[in-house]
């Protein structure tokens, strides 16, 4: 899973360390949901470890299938992605240095680099005004 906030019109992007089999990909804040947690548990949890930022509200926006990248005939795990919005007055961005060595506040435009179907979720959510999301979850 995958959140996607915003601070003055841009989205905020991760880069992999070199040492992950991703290297160099740049993604939103997030990952995967460990037993017994809630989905707003999980979200809220990886991007505290992954960025060290709190999550207020979010609001569900889409999903993407990732197929499995060691053994193509297993399935398709599928990331699921959420407007989320900060507490006012949060700063700065906290990156956990052993999964991503950067961060940046980008526009769309930005993202080209990674899936169209990401691309096409990161500019549902430029699109969205804080008062279209909802409140406190």
């Amino acid at each position: 899973m995958g959140a996607l906030i915003v601070r003055h019109g841009r989205l905020l992007m991760l880069r992999r360390t070199a040492s992950d089999s991703w290297a160099g990909r740049w993604e939103p804040p997030g990952g995967g949901v460990e037993t017994g947690e809630s989905l707003a548990e999980a979200l809220a949890r990886e991007v505290q470890e992954e960025a060290g930022l709190a999550i207020a509200s979010a609001l569900y926006i889409g999903h993407l299938d990732y197929p499995a990248r060691e053994n193509p005939l297993l399935p398709a795990s599928r990331g699921f992605f959420f407007a989320a919005e900060e507490p006012p007055g949060q700063w700065p961005v906290r990156i956990n240095q052993t999964e991503h060595d950067d961060f940046t506040w980008c526009t769309a435009d930005c993202v080209r680099s990674t899936r169209p179907d990401l691309r096409a979720l990161v500019t549902r959510r430029l699109a969205l005004t804080p008062r279209s999301l909802p409140g406190p979850w």
